[in-house]
């Protein structure tokens, strides 16, 4: 099958300091530069986005894009709707395009919801009549039916991605392009969407979806490239994908980090560490899948916290979440006085398949729900399943000897064995 999107050998500069990719900017940059008399700025300062990027969709394929930030995934996704030019290389497209990059492009802050839908539709290339047709179930999918006569600069952000997305997505796309916006919605919301755009790419529509949401392009996407610096690092499944990517990360800086991790830098609680401990008491990081393990968990408090909660996450390193244990969940919280504490979890086994797995560390005050404290994923522990394990779990269990007439038992029942999840 013939793609509908294809990048061969596209690449893209900006000038260090510059920013006028409209012709508004590049006019006050020209009127700047005569003002104040500088002096053209050489090729030399100029940066790479893209270099000599190449890849293709087809139709009813979902290409994800992963990278840190800098890797030119936004890049691609503005040359791929026309807003950006490249410098070299062919971009071809085929088909209808809807282009969901920036939570407001294509609206108009005065104009009202219904006003907006029929000129992003428009801009989008529906007819007034497919808009019209179409109206009612963009209103009931943006679940703003309230808001539809009220200007959308009144609207919130989440409510701005709920309208965009909405029209964009009832377009009957050829190719989808989505950039990081669903990141505003709220759950229930970025739900739908997701059923939305995996309905859309069964019924034979290209999406690209540039996300550092790793999860969720885990469960929308069929194939996946890792960018950084503009170049391709790794092309492949989203769990190869994601894989390499924290590898990569994790080399580059000694911690992960996830999309599930408050953007804010508590100060209360500092000195964050966690140790994992054998039942021996020694500190491992290697550890048996049927062996008892104890997390300890110490901080220090610059202020006093009546209702302390704390929580440790897991996860594989292919960013799967594994577990998530929080004390208030448990109906345990801490009155815990300014000073250093400590605080442990006893765990019977941990009962997961083979591989290298990342904690982190949040600490809670539960009468303000504020974040005091926060780490990266950066504690690593390996597990060792002794050859068990295939799925996400490594259960111990017993098999039964072989029932029924004149059966014998040969050999010993299994002590232990991978449960293959599905």
């Amino acid at each position: 099958m013939e793609p509908v999107v294809e990048f061969n050998k596209v690449t893209k500069s900006f000038r260090r300091g510059d920013i006028h990719d409209s012709l508004r900017d590049w006019l006050t940059a020209r009127i700047g530069r005569v003002v104040h008399r500088s002096e053209h700025r050489s090729r030399a300062d100029r940066f790479w986005a893209l270099r000599d990027l190449s890849f293709a969709v087809r139709p009813g394929e979902a290409l994800g894009i992963i990278g840190p930030n800098g890797a030119g995934k936004s890049t691609a996704l503005k040359l791929l709707a026309g807003i950006l030019r490249s410098d070299g290389g062919q971009i071809k497209r085929r088909g209808r395009v809807a282009a969901l990059i920036e939570v407001n492009a294509g609206m108009h802050g005065d104009l009202t919801g219904i006003e907006n839908i029929y000129l992003s539709g428009a801009i989008m290339g529906m007819s007034r009549a497919e808009i019209r047709a179409k109206l009612d179930e963009i209103i009931v999918f943006s679940g703003l039916a309230d808001f539809m006569d009220t200007p959308v600069k009144r609207y919130s952000t989440g409510m701005q991605a709920r309208l965009g997305f909405s029209t964009a997505v009832h377009v009957q796309p050829d190719i989808l392009l989505v950039d990081e916006v669903l990141s505003v919605g709220d759950v229930a919301f970025r739900q739908r969407c997701e059923q939305r755009m995996a309905t859309l790419v069964r019924d034979g529509a290209a999406l690209i979806f540039v996300t550092h949401n790793l999860d969720q392009m885990r469960a929308i996407c069929d194939r996946a490239l890792v960018l950084d610096g503009g170049v391709t690092q790794f092309s492949g499944t989203p769990a190869d994908a994601v894989g390499y990517y924290l590898a990569a990360v994790m080399n580059r800086t000694g911690e992960l980090s996830y999309t599930d991790q408050p953007g804010q830098n508590p100060t209360i609680a500092r000195n964050i560490r966690l140790d994992f401990q054998a039942d021996c008491g020694n500190r491992v990081t290697i550890i048996d899948a049927d062996a008892p393990l104890t997390v300890r968990i110490g901080f220090e408090l610059s202020e006093p916290i009546g209702r302390l909660s704390v929580e440790t996450a897991l996860r594989r390193q292919d960013g799967l979440m594994v577990l998530c244990l929080n004390s208030a969940q448990q109906g345990v919280t801490y009155d815990a006085p300014t000073g250093a504490h400590e605080v442990k979890i006893c765990l019977p086994s941990v009962p997961l398949s083979a591989g290298n797995y990342f904690a982190l560390v949040r600490l809670w005050d539960a009468d303000r729900a504020r974040l005091i404290g926060q780490t990266p994923h950066k504690f690593a522990l390996q597990i060792d399943d002794r050859g068990r394990g295939a799925g996400l779990l490594a259960l111990p269990h017993t098999w039964s000897t072989l029932e029924g007439p004149d059966r014998r038992v040969v050999g010993q029942p299994a002590m232990g064995a991978a449960l293959h999840s599905v």
